[in-house]
């Protein structure tokens, strides 16, 4: 009888042990106080080769105004952009190999340039510093650009060469803090707001 208790008890207390351990291994939920601070973030984020961000843009300029989803994908080699209409559709696809800029409109015709800047201007009908939108995106400003600090102590208006960006909301993203809104104000009074709704850092 004792030798049954024993094998019951064992059943039962094995398990839970085994379940305990696995628990132990998961690693700890993210939290807004663990955030690393602004150095060791962008130290982080240079080191992150593959990143997606998936949101939504909307574009002033003196030629009218339009809205817009993106999906930005940067590789090691080279980044990809996707423009996407009201219904989630793609109306143009970019491709940049840092040798050679491709672009497959809706209609499958496809173009090549020396860069992506040409044929976004080809698509959006306005020129953006197209270089320069990871560095948007990812929030890390060039040394001694930021011209001051929201009450958390985060990058809130930065001068980006002939370009003004405003980071309006950022948010927690594991242990990072990534902006979720950002407004650029360019040359001509060409504004870009952009919304990111979802992060991938390290896949692509």
């Amino acid at each position: 009888m004792k030798t049954m208790i024993v094998r019951a008890w064992a059943a039962l207390v094995v398990p839970a042990l085994l379940l305990l351990s696995a628990c132990a291994q998961l690693p700890p939920p993210s939290n807004v106080h663990l955030l690393l601070p602004a150095e060791q973030r962008a130290q982080v984020l240079a080191s992150v080769q593959r990143w997606t961000a998936t949101g939504q843009a909307s574009l002033r300029s003196p030629r009218g105004s339009q809205s817009f989803g993106f999906v930005w994908q940067q590789q090691p080699h080279g980044e990809r952009l996707s423009i996407l209409g009201p219904l989630g559709n793609t109306v143009a696809e970019l491709r940049d190999t840092g040798q050679q800029a491709s672009l497959l409109e809706a209609n499958g015709k496809k173009l090549t340039a020396s860069n992506m800047s040409v044929l976004l201007e080809r698509v959006l009908g306005v020129a953006l510093p197209v270089q320069e939108l990871p560095g948007w995106l990812l929030g890390i400003p060039p040394a001694g650009q930021v011209s001051s600090y929201d009450a958390a102590g985060w990058p809130d208006r930065v001068h980006w060469g002939a370009w003004q960006l405003q980071y309006l909301r950022y948010e927690a993203v594991g242990g990072l803090r990534m902006p979720a809104l950002l407004q650029a104000t360019g040359p001509s009074g060409i504004q870009l707001r952009i919304a990111v709704s979802n992060w991938q850092l390290g896949q692509s």
